[in-house]
């Protein structure tokens, strides 16, 4: 947050009428309690970004009890919530956010993830539209929907939600990838290798990309280049700590030096 708040003192004389106290005004003490919330939340972002979630939690729902309206907490204690993997918790907080502002187009994508992490995929479409809605030239909001429909095998919907993404941001990796696996799945090789390659110029580093574009070359009788690219990609999951998929693409190598 950026937003700072002033806190007002109130001064005056207590000798009039008999020297009654002076009451200080509602609206000072909402201003005292905006800057509490305002310095929890604050406390909470920099310990997510240290990773303890717990104690980010502790200081979002602090930060709530100054002020229960503040949208932002919830969204960020959401997360939090979801980074401890808690979807369900994470998705009451968004909820109270969208109750709060139902044009909040983070807490639609965020309730969107953690419905899609719990299964519920058909609830992450209907957020990432509620997204689209309030935010029709969101290309993130059209991939992560696509990803959705991709899951549940509808991938003509995949397919023109991709393509809506990368009209959106030509320079946008992820759908790339994205749309490239998809026609990688439907037997598409040309068009699936066309979006790899695309997806690695803008990303050099996308170990996924690497290791698909691998396959690809193996299915086509590359091995060569088949072999370059899933080395690529072992060095980058490593570099990554993705183990599960270093190791899988180390499966896919010996696999191919063994023909």
């Amino acid at each position: 947050m950026n937003s700072f708040y002033r806190a007002m003192t109130i001064l005056g004389i207590t000798a009039v009428l008999g020297g009654l106290p002076l009451v200080q005004p509602q609206t000072s003490q909402a201003s005292t309690a905006k800057v509490q919330a305002v310095d929890f939340l604050n406390r909470g972002l920099e310990k997510a970004k240290r990773r303890d979630y717990q104690g980010a939690i502790a200081d979002y729902t602090t930060a709530l009890g100054a002020n229960p309206n503040y949208t932002d907490a919830y969204i960020n204690r959401g997360k939090a919530y979801h980074d401890l993997e808690d979807f369900k918790s994470a998705i009451s907080d968004f909820d109270q956010a969208l109750r709060l502002n139902p044009n909040d187009a983070d807490a639609y994508n965020n309730r969107a993830d953690a419905r899609s992490d719990l299964g519920d995929y058909q609830g992450g479409i209907a957020d990432w539209g509620q997204m689209i809605r309030v935010n029709p030239n969101s290309a993130e909001a059209y991939n992560n929907r696509a990803a959705a429909y991709a899951v549940l095998g509808d991938t003509q919907k995949a397919m023109a939600d991709w393509n809506q993404a990368i009209e959106l941001n030509p320079r946008y990796s992820d759908a790339y990838y994205n749309r490239g696996k998809t026609r990688f799945d439907l037997g598409d090789n040309p068009g699936a290798m066309e979006d790899y390659d695309q997806a690695l110029l803008l990303n050099p580093d996308l170990a996924e990309a690497h290791g698909n574009r691998g396959i690809l070359y193996s299915r086509m009788g590359e091995q060569k280049a088949a072999l370059a690219d899933l080395q690529q990609a072992a060095q980058l999951f490593a570099k990554q700590g993705d183990q599960a998929s270093y190791q899988q693409t180390l499966n896919f190598i010996q696999q191919i030096q063994q023909q």
